[in-house]
């Protein structure tokens, strides 16, 4: 495992915590949820495509280091 400067480590630990947090706002929270209206279908679109990003800036983070 390659070892990632501090900078760099602490960025893609934060990103990757903002990912999670994305995908359990967006996707795993209305799995519990009544029926979603259009405004939350969009919302966990949004989470997901959040996630994503933030995964990409991870990689990209990891990939510097």
């Amino acid at each position: 495992m390659v070892k990632l400067p501090r900078k760099t480590k602490v960025y893609s630990e934060f990103f990757t915590n903002g990912a999670v947090a994305w995908f359990s706002a967006g996707v795993i929270a209305p799995l519990f949820t009544k029926k979603l209206s259009l405004k939350e279908i969009l919302a966990s679109l949004i989470a997901i495509i959040s996630c994503f990003l933030f995964l990409k800036l991870t990689t990209l983070f990891n990939k510097e280091g």
